[in-house]
Formats: C-alpha cells, structure tokens, sequence
C-alpha cells in the first residue's frame, strides 16, 4: 500500500509524462500534417503565437499545414530539453526543439533551433496546450550534398496515414 506522499509523486510523474505526451504528439502531428492529432493537442479555444502569425487551434493548423506543404518537401521536429511546473490543473512547459526542412528546390535545408513555451491545462482530465509561445533563437541554411539515390532503398514518409508509422503505430492518437 502507497503512503500518501508515494501517491502524489505518482500522481505528479504521471501529469509530468501526460505534459510531456502533449508537446510530442504536437511533432508527430505537425510532421504527418495529420489533423486529428494536432486537434488533440490544443483546446478548441487554444492559441499558437508563431510570432506574425497568432490564432486559435484550427486557424493553426490550416495554416502551420499549408506552410510545410508551400515550401518543403519533407521535415521533421525533434524535442530536446523540456523542463515541465505543474500546479494542479495547470502546467507550464519550455520545450527545446531542432527543425529541418527540406525545401522544394531539393537543394536547401532549412535547420534551426527554438523553443515551445507552453502554457497547459488539464480539462475533463486531459492535458492540452492552452497557449503556445515559439521563442526563435536560430536558423541556417544548407545546401543538400546526399544524392538522392543513396536514400532510394529506405521507406518514404508521407504526409498522411499512409506514412509506414501508422502501420506501427496503428491509427489512433496516443
């Protein structure tokens, strides 16, 4: 039997690890562009401040898609340091994250570093992000120097359910 003090650290890992779910799953579904769990990570009334552009969940999402489908070919969203405050039903989050974008030209890469500050709540039991902060601190370009034939023999990702991690993963969220 758990004392008191036991559960609550139980108690507190878990929230921390739902938290930490929340900022993952956003890379996993802003990479496969898929909606639905993107949809999962904010609250309908949810804001992302990408700096010039500021708006609640489904305006982000149409346009944080629309963005990667306009200039890249391919990316991806790597979470690094993440240092997580909880107080009951709120959290506050700051996720390092790294960036590449492979462009249209098939020539330039894109790579950089930011940060998410996110501001969570726990709603009816699940963790979202209330508020988004991206807080930039690099970018450069590369030119593209692998020939493509040396990645021919490796499986495509795509940017929908056809990407091979669903059948890994299977189709739901989480």
């Amino acid at each position: 039997m758990l004392n008191a003090s036991e559960a609550q650290a139980i108690a507190t890992l878990a929230d921390r690890l739902a938290v930490r779910d929340v900022v993952h799953r956003y890379t996993r579904g802003i990479d496969r562009h898929d909606v639905d769990i993107l949809t999962s990570v904010f609250f309908e009334d949810g804001i992302d401040n990408h700096g010039r552009v500021v708006c609640y969940r489904g305006d982000f999402i149409d346009w944080g898609n629309k963005l990667h489908e306009g200039m890249c070919v391919a990316h991806g969203h790597y979470i690094t340091t993440q240092l997580i405050r909880l107080d009951g039903d709120e959290a506050e989050s700051e996720s390092y994250v790294l960036f590449i974008l492979k462009r249209k030209d098939l020539s330039t890469v894109h790579i950089g570093g930011a940060r998410y500050l996110d501001r969570l709540e726990r709603r009816g039991g699940l963790w979202r992000i209330e508020l988004r902060r991206v807080v930039m601190e690099w970018r450069l370009d590369v030119a593209q120097d692998v020939p493509a034939s040396t990645l021919d023999a490796l499986a495509a990702g795509t940017w929908d359910r056809s990407d091979p991690s669903y059948k890994v993963l299977g189709q739901r969220d989480g």
